[in-house]
């Protein structure tokens, strides 16, 4: 992995609250250049809120976020990606009613340049064949797995630098998951950042490099992920003991 001096992600202190509800408290995270970060938790832990929040989705009452040295804290979502940060949602979120070549074109709103953005198009339809297969297909009528390939491709079509999945396997086959997992590991392999949010701790040790465990809106355990896979909290929590 590329290393640097400042990390390309630097979450610094964030305090983030519903209403009166205090969902993250003083939550720091940092992300390298060309890393894939994974965080791991409990229902309820706060993982979707922090990915919110450095989207813009959410605003933070306390804290910074730094991309490449940029503050991301008082930014509207849509300037955050244009700045090159896309986030796959939990529960994939895909324009049921359109196609997945219009979900596709609709990554590319922000983008310029009709001949880059159908080179780009190709080169979804080489990671995803399935896609290509059923572009004209109306994405409301595809799978589970079909939607969730879509929902990372629409991203992968703003051209990101960092790239956040929010639980990607959930109601997902296990030959599906696996599918998934392979291609997400090969996005990063090939210069994507990402910032992995996985139910499953075993999938997400295996493809990331780094981890954080949040617990109750803290971070409760930060470490690579071979010695997060050995942790015993951890195996008694996650991994099934």
């Amino acid at each position: 992995m590329i290393s640097q001096k400042q990390p390309f992600l630097d979450v610094q202190e964030i305090h983030t609250y519903y209403g009166k509800i205090h969902a993250l408290k003083g939550i720091s995270i940092t992300i390298n250049k060309g890393e894939m970060v994974t965080l791991i938790g409990s229902n309820g832990a706060g993982k979707t809120t922090l990915l919110n929040t450095i989207s813009g989705l959410l605003k933070p009452q306390k804290g910074q976020i730094k991309f490449e040295g940029t503050h991301l804290e008082h930014l509207p979502a849509h300037k955050i990606v244009s700045l090159g940060i896309a986030q796959v949602p939990e529960g994939r979120k895909i324009f049921s009613r359109l196609t997945i070549m219009e979900n596709l074109e609709m990554g590319a709103f922000i983008r310029k340049g009709r001949r880059a953005i159908a080179q780009d198009m190709e080169q979804i339809y080489d990671l995803f064949p399935r896609l290509k297969e059923r572009r004209k297909q109306v994405a409301g009528t595809l799978s589970g797995g079909e939607q969730q390939m879509l929902a990372i491709a629409r991203a992968l079509m703003t051209r990101p630098k960092l790239l956040i999945l929010d639980e990607p396997s959930m109601g997902l086959a296990p030959l599906l998951i696996e599918n998934i997992f392979l291609t997400i590991k090969k996005i990063n392999q090939e210069g994507a950042t990402i910032l992995l949010v996985e139910q499953n701790a075993l999938l997400a040790f295996n493809i990331a490099c780094r981890g954080y465990v949040l617990q109750s809106g803290k971070i409760a355990l930060e470490d690579n992920c071979d010695n997060l896979s050995q942790n015993k909290m951890i195996k008694e929590l996650y991994l099934g003991g």
